[in-house]
């Protein structure tokens, strides 16, 4: 894996830290399905959103082996209309999908994306918004499932919602947003 940006490898242990906890629990990810977490922070200087965190699951594993690209060098521009990681950060509204294609484009094709999916086991995946208050949403964060769409529910959405708030509360704390 390639490494961080380098003003943010300090961060590197908190960043690991935030897409690995809710595996610690094998029972109640197991329960909901949960195989992959990813961390991203937009970066509005460069106008792009750069992966920073992959939880270490064997699904994400497979996702690594099956890429094009080394997770570090797949970057996407902010204001790309069709990725559903710049439309959450620019709407602050959370996102589901079936189809990985629509979280890597244009860095890979959905060709490579779809065969990253594969080789991770993924049905479905959630992008839900990093922010604290009234704020621009400084992030996001992938939550990747093998159940499909159909079967994520309220308490899915709960879990989610609950974790990148306080996963954004930490990174604000530390200075990362």
């Amino acid at each position: 894996m390639e490494k961080l940006p380098k003003h943010l490898s300090k961060h590197s242990a908190l960043f690991q830290a935030i897409v690995d906890m809710p595996f610690q629990s094998r029972l109640s990810t197991t329960k909901l399905g949960l195989g992959i977490v990813v961390l991203l922070l937009a970066d509005r200087s460069n106008n792009a959103i750069h992966r920073i965190a992959l939880s270490n699951t064997e699904m994400a594993s497979g996702a690594v082996a099956y890429s094009a690209k080394p997770f570090h060098d797949i970057v996407v521009p902010l204001d790309d209309d069709e990725n559903l990681i710049a439309k959450t950060i620019q709407t602050g509204e959370h996102q589901l999908t079936e189809d990985w294609a629509g979280l890597f484009v244009p860095a890979l094709t959905p060709d490579e994306a779809r065969f990253n999916q594969a080789g991770a086991g993924v049905a479905c995946s959630a992008v839900y918004p990093l922010l604290v208050g009234d704020k621009e949403p400084f992030g996001a964060m992938i939550f990747s499932y093998f159940e499909p769409k159909t079967n994520i529910k309220q308490a899915h959405h709960a879990f989610m919602k609950s974790y990148t708030d306080n996963a954004s509360l930490k990174l604000v704390d530390a200075s990362v947003d």
